[in-house]
């Protein structure tokens, strides 16, 4: 049995034709058919054939990574290839759950589009964005953020150098210049999301996920989860329960996560479309060493994976 950190990806990796080396298949179209009847749409047609601003909808984007995860996730552990430990980046945190077992595929899918449309009922409610700032100081972001007169918060620390920052769609423009005249070597992302997620904005959206989150049976994990509230790992169910709920309007503390699961083992799978958090992972340590079972990669290479 080959065993590896499973992590799962988050919303702004999906794009269109991310699936069309697999979700061809019939193995596929079977599973992406639950999501597609909760939805009451064909997904799958969207994730392979668009258009972009359809797939890049909260309530689209989000169904859509979770599911195709699982299928990656569900096709390495038929190989006999399993998890020691699981994490997800923010959406990625429901793909971990149902990996370790927390929860099944259609009880975390429910959950999956409750937090999706809420969310993005939440943005419609206030513009909200989101933007990649890279190689400025923790000093610098948090003294850029302290000047804003609305919504601005740090989501993600992705590295030591990558921090995520959202807020207000006209906050987000206005620290991308004040981050632009600090230094040149500051590279400013704005990232392709619809909404400024872990931040206060979201807060619309706490009441109905919290309500869906505290009606479900939780599991212990089988393996530990490091949950994005922390960057620390749990089993306990009422534990992972309660971090769940405290992460929609809190930054995932994403690079502790991934160096508190390299103590464990230095090995990760990417259980998702593309290849982001394999990329962050180069950026944190060059001891991790990173496989990719994404969705430009058939499933006799994915089984491949040693």
């Amino acid at each position: 049995m080959n065993r590896y950190n499973f992590i799962f990806p988050g919303q702004g990796s999906q794009y269109v034709g991310m699936s069309s080396c697999i979700l061809s298949m019939e193995y596929s179209k079977e599973i992406f058919s639950k999501t597609s009847e909760l939805l009451g749409y064909d997904l799958l047609d969207i994730c392979m054939n668009g258009p972009d601003e359809i797939l890049t909808k909260t309530k689209n984007t989000q169904p859509a990574i979770f599911t195709l995860s699982l299928l990656l996730d569900r096709i390495l552990k038929e190989s006999n290839i399993h998890p020691i430990c699981v994490a997800g980046h923010s959406l990625g945190e429901y793909s971990a759950l149902v990996s370790s077992e927390v929860l099944d595929f259609e009880d975390a899918l429910k959950l999956v589009v409750i937090r999706s449309s809420e969310m993005e009922k939440a943005n419609n409610t206030a513009n909200g964005s989101m933007a990649a700032i890279l190689n400025a100081s923790i000093d610098d972001i948090e003294s850029i953020i302290a000047s804003s007169k609305g919504v601005l918060v740090v989501a993600n620390y992705n590295t030591d150098k990558q921090i995520v920052i959202s807020g207000e769609e006209k906050e987000i423009l206005k620290s991308i210049e004040l981050f632009k005249s600090i230094s040149t070597r500051i590279r400013c992302i704005k990232l392709n999301v619809s909404g400024a997620f872990h931040s206060p904005l979201m807060k619309f959206a706490r009441e109905a996920l919290s309500n869906a989150i505290n009606s479900l049976n939780f599991n212990d994990a089988k393996v530990p989860i490091y949950q994005n509230i922390n960057a620390a790992p749990f089993q306990n169910a009422e534990d992972i329960k309660k971090n769940l709920i405290l992460q929609l309007e809190n930054p995932v503390q994403w690079y502790k996560t991934i160096l508190n699961m390299k103590e464990v083992n230095n090995n990760f799978i990417e259980c998702g479309p593309g290849n982001v958090l394999s990329g962050i992972n180069r950026r944190i340590s060059s001891d991790i060493i990173s496989f990719e079972a994404n969705a430009t990669t058939n499933i006799e290479s994915i089984c491949k994976i040693s």
